[in-house]
């Protein structure tokens, strides 16, 4: 059983339930990222069904161009606002700025406007000092609207965008468009993690096929495809 979803991951480790009575209990594999300092969603809803979801990392993400990135946020009068699409486009701005002293933290995030997909990247902003906007639009498409809305005409400084190598054309696109200018610099690559074969062939010694494999992204499918594990 297969079934598709939306998500992403970050960390090289295995989550899932502890108790022996895991192995009674149908597995269902999750590719994808857990949620980060909170309760775990898909992993409640499962459990409390009776099944032991287990979620595995597909992605990992490296920091690129971050002395470049430091020269442009440390430029703060020369852009209006920030876009993050991502948490590790705001990661990767935390990257830089920890080792800022705070004053110069706490100006960055006053003299820029910033504009966030989602409510994970939108608390992921927050904790940097940032006042998010847009966090309800659910994609980029629909985050370019608000911009469009919000944003005063007379305004010419331009958008700073910070994303990943592998990013869609939506922001560029869209607000271009429109005669606004957008800056766009990746700050992160997304790579296949090569432990992903090792970590499910173990899973699948410990629990047998899982019952249901549930794939978040097109990554998902491409790991499991690359590693020859499309029939676990």
């Amino acid at each position: 059983m297969v079934y598709f979803q939306t998500g992403r991951y970050e960390k090289n480790t295995l989550y899932g339930m502890a108790q022996e009575e895991d192995e009674k209990r149908k597995f269902i594999l999750l590719l994808r990222s857990p949620t980060e300092g909170g309760i775990d969603q898909y992993h409640k809803t499962l459990e409390s069904g009776g099944y032991n979801p287990v979620s595995v990392p597909v992605l990992k993400f490296n920091f690129i161009n971050i002395d470049e990135y430091s020269d442009r946020l440390s430029n703060l009068t020369s852009y209006h606002s920030i876009v993050f699409t991502s948490q590790q486009a705001v990661k990767a701005t935390q990257e830089v700025i920890q080792s800022w002293k705070e004053g110069k933290q706490s100006e960055l995030a006053k003299s820029l406007t910033c504009y966030v997909v989602g409510k994970a990247t939108s608390n992921t902003a927050r904790q940097l000092g940032f006042s998010p906007n847009g966090e309800n639009s659910g994609n980029a498409d629909n985050l370019c609207d608000y911009i469009l809305l919000e944003r005063d005409e007379s305004e010419e400084r331009p958008i700073l965008f910070p994303c990943s190598n592998i990013r869609k054309d939506t922001i560029i696109e869209r607000l271009c468009s429109k005669g606004i200018p957008v800056e766009e610099l990746n700050v992160y690559e997304t790579v296949h993690r090569d432990e992903i074969t090792d970590e499910i062939k173990r899973l699948v010694n410990k629990y047998g096929k899982p019952f249901a494999v549930v794939f978040f992204s097109p990554s998902g499918v491409q790991a499991l495809k690359k590693n020859n594990l499309l029939d676990i």
